[in-house]
């Protein structure tokens, strides 16, 4: 079970920093008396009412064979895997859980907290030079600012594509 908390626990695997055709999973553990199901959604980072539902339970709500998802009773964990990522899957995911109270009166909707998956194989995309870090200590705001505007950019781009 999860401890302490009854926010749906969640995990990544590789990471936030993905490369282009690898499997990403996203895993979203229940606490055991919670029967769920979890919901997996992506997020739009521009409009509230724009969030794509990916997966409710064990059925796929999205046409793209890409995506799949499993149901591990023994641990009550909800997996779903993207393949063959592409820059378009950049992002943030999250997981949410319906909850209803005893009487069923009264339903709540438990939200982890959003996992951000970001793209770094897009050639375009300018890497930090190892050789720079004089200047990248010098300018650490630009470098900073420079990392955002890139997320800002991946996310723009994804946003554009769901479109």
């Amino acid at each position: 079970g999860v401890c302490g908390s009854r926010l749906p626990q969640v995990s990544w695997a590789p990471g936030s920093d993905v490369e282009a055709g690898a499997t990403v999973q996203l895993e979203c553990q229940l606490a055991a008396e919670v029967a769920g199901p979890a919901i997996w959604l992506k997020l739009d980072p521009r409009d509230p009412n724009g969030h794509v539902l990916l997966t409710h339970g064990t059925l796929v709500l999205v046409e793209d064979p890409r995506f799949s998802v499993h149901h591990d009773q023994d641990t009550n964990t909800y997996l779903v895997k993207i393949q063959g990522v592409v820059s378009s899957d950049a992002g943030s995911y999250q997981c949410q859980v319906p909850i209803t109270s005893e009487d069923d009166e009264d339903l709540q909707i438990q939200a982890a907290p959003p996992v951000v998956i970001t793209f770094m194989t897009d050639e375009r995309i300018p890497r930090p030079i190892a050789s720079s870090h004089g200047i990248i200590a010098a300018l650490p705001t630009n470098s900073y600012s420079l990392a955002l505007f890139l997320l800002h950019i991946s996310l723009l781009y994804s946003w554009l594509i769901l479109r």
